[in-house]
């Protein structure tokens, strides 16, 4: 027998050589992006068990090297530019299939760089190994390729023990992530329509006239602006100088604030219902927004956005959206991008009267491509030369679309409130919010409330915020309370906030700053 093992090997070495450098190098990105010692290990135990296959089966052999060299596209476009330091790139997926036409385009156009050719390029040079492989490398195996077999199921089955390779362990978890997101998107369409119905069915208590002092709330809520890029909060730059003169006077409150995710989809629910870091799914569930709240006080509402309409029942955000009396999306089809000038437009179509009205306004304030955000004519930076200045400049333009709306609704009793959802991370060499794990930068956003009426509740907001910042979980309370829809103050001074889904929490005290 041993005789025959060395007879063996030695006529089939140049295959065995072969076959076992074209399983190190379709690891070498897996091995350089693991994020722990444990997912290391197993690396490990599958370049073993990709040399052994060959023994017996190159057909198998080709499939487990062709579909791991396709993960490593995928796996290692996530670590460069979001960090891998949890082997669960499930997140990544669902943000993907969930995001609508028009921001993939502008994911692709910004986020798909050099080393992602570099290593599209060196995927397809493994490849090509392998095809020469299977082409021109034959075995003459007969020992080998039984005792192959036998440590291939051996191996099999002592992991499985411990894990099961293929539902928990990336590379080989990714399809089964992908079908869960599948399936997580027939369980979101569910939970609408179940919300719906409890909408529908919900009675809310109004509060008495007298403390509805407000004929006109507005909430505009801003999208990727971080705070520290505001010189209402202190950047060196000018890029709000409406809200910088208009703080000077005693009816600007600005406060101290963190978003409660790092995502769209997740913090406008949580912002504008009940719906919370610890208890997203249930209470999102089981809650109207504050346009229903605000319906129900005898107030006009109006949902005006400059971001996509996915679908009535298809979207959480588009969900609330129709509770309101008046629903307006001003795209269509995600293909062109527009400056929020068309919120200006929209609202100036809207008869002055003296009717009691909530404005929801959903603007695309600071999303990338920023430079598609504002018109370079109002532009803080002239022809704009870095991403930096472009940032900016969007910023320097939603200050300018919020001066339209105070001017527009200055004379009537006023709340206008400006939040944004979440934050962004900015630098001259990347940008961008979503990152797991998350930093500061994602969370520091926004939050602003001017008032032309005298009211107590603001100022006494305002010595609430010198205890901590507020986490904006609780803001659909806030506005309530101040308004004077409702009694219950119901603040969160929590630092738990989501990064990327509900299922990963930290704590914001903890995290990095970006830079």
């Amino acid at each position: 027998m041993k005789q025959k093992i060395q007879t063996e090997y030695h006529t089939n070495k140049s295959y065995f050589y072969f076959s076992a450098l074209i399983s190190f190098s379709t690891l070498v990105p897996q091995v350089l992006f693991s994020p722990n010692e444990m997912h290391s290990m197993f690396l490990g135990v599958t370049f073993l068990l990709l040399v052994i296959i060959p023994k017996f089966s190159k057909i198998l052999f080709s499939l487990f090297i062709i579909f791991i060299n396709l993960s490593n596209i995928l796996i290692g476009h996530i670590a460069l530019h979001w960090g891998y330091t949890i082997p669960d790139i499930k997140p990544r997926i669902e943000v993907a299939f969930l995001s609508p036409l028009y921001e993939s385009k502008e994911y692709i156009t910004n986020y798909v760089d050099y080393r992602d050719y570099a290593l599209l390029l060196f995927t397809c040079f493994v490849l090509f190994l392998l095809y020469k492989f299977m082409r021109h490398f034959t075995h003459s195996y007969k020992v080998f390729k039984a005792i192959g077999l036998g440590v291939f199921v051996s191996i099999l089955v002592a992991v499985s023990f411990y894990i099961n390779p293929i539902k928990e362990m990336e590379p080989f978890s990714v399809p089964n992530e992908f079908l869960t997101v599948i399936e997580d998107k027939d369980k979101i369409d569910t939970i609408l329509r179940e919300r719906e119905k409890y909408i529908s069915q919900i009675k809310i208590i109004k509060a008495k006239k007298k403390k509805q002092i407000y004929d006109k709330v507005i909430v505009v809520m801003g999208e990727s602006v971080n705070k520290n890029h505001m010189s209402l909060y202190g950047y060196t730059h000018p890029t709000t100088p409406f809200f910088d003169a208009l703080n000077k006077s005693h009816h600007l409150y600005v406060f101290d604030a963190i978003a409660p995710t790092n995502q769209t989809r997740y913090s406008v629910p949580i912002d504008l219902t009940e719906a919370n870091v610890h208890y997203y799914e249930n209470r999102y569930n089981h809650s109207c927004s504050i346009l229903t709240n605000f319906k129900a006080n005898d107030y006009e509402t109006y949902w005006i956005s400059n971001q996509g309409r996915i679908g009535k029942n298809d979207s959480s955000i588009s969900s609330m959206a129709y509770e309101a009396n008046t629903t307006f999306f001003a795209n269509l089809n995600y293909l062109e991008a527009k400056t929020d000038q068309v919120i200006l437009d929209y609202l100036n179509k809207l008869q002055k009267n003296s009717t009691k009205e909530m404005l929801l306004l959903h603007i695309m304030g600071s999303h990338s491509d920023y430079i598609n955000r504002y018109k370079n004519e109002t532009a803080l930076f002239k022809n704009s030369t870095n991403i930096v200045e472009q940032y900016d400049n969007s910023i320097h333009y939603t200050d300018y679309i919020l001066s339209q709306i105070y001017q527009r609704y200055k004379d009537q009793k006023l709340l206008l409130v400006y939040v944004s959802d979440h934050g962004e991370n900015i630098n001259l060499e990347n940008n961008g919010h979503g990152f797991l794990p998350p930093f500061k930068d994602e969370y520091m956003v926004p939050f602003v409330i001017y008032s032309n009426v005298k009211n107590p509740r603001l100022d006494e907001l305002r010595r609430d915020n010198k205890k901590g910042y507020f986490n904006l979980e609780k803001l659909n309370s806030m506005v309530q309370y101040v308004s004077g829809i409702s009694t219950h103050k119901n603040l969160s001074f929590s630092g738990d906030v989501i990064a990327v889904e509900p299922s990963h929490i930290y704590n914001f005290d903890k995290l990095d700053f970006y830079n």
